[in-house]
């Protein structure tokens, strides 16, 4: 394991026991959805992690919204966007920044936050 990685994790078991417990048991299921990934989905979802943390604030904001109104759809619409690809438009600028997030057929990138309806938990807890 990478020094940046290993040190990554013993600061988060150092946070682990002071953690309420949802919080424990969240930490937990996003540590097993990781192990879970095969190699190249991490080094993805690393990548779109990366990728996200060097956009502009008010896209970052876009995305954000975009990401709620995906988590908000039916699992069985979340699966037809993914089907379709057309999630991979989220890092492209807004064409109206107006109606960002208040068009329920818009799409939020999978590949900016994981490959699956669920945020990487690792990546994106802030350290």
């Amino acid at each position: 394991m990478e020094n940046i990685r290993k040190k990554k994790w013993l600061g988060i078991a150092d946070r682990y026991p002071n953690m309420k417990q949802d919080e424990q048991q969240r930490m937990q299921y996003r540590m097993r959805e990781w192990a879970n990934l095969t190699p190249e989905q991490r080094s993805k979802v690393r990548s779109s992690f990366k990728d996200f943390n060097q956009l502009p604030p008010e896209q970052k904001q876009v995305v954000k919204q975009k990401w709620d109104v995906y988590t908000n759809l039916p699992p069985e619409q979340q699966q037809r966007l993914r089907e379709n690809s057309r999630s991979s438009k989220l890092l492209a600028p807004p064409t109206d920044s107006s109606s960002a997030g208040t068009n329920s057929t818009a799409t939020p990138s999978t590949t900016a936050v994981g490959s699956s309806s669920q945020p990487p938990a690792v990546e994106t807890s802030k350290h």
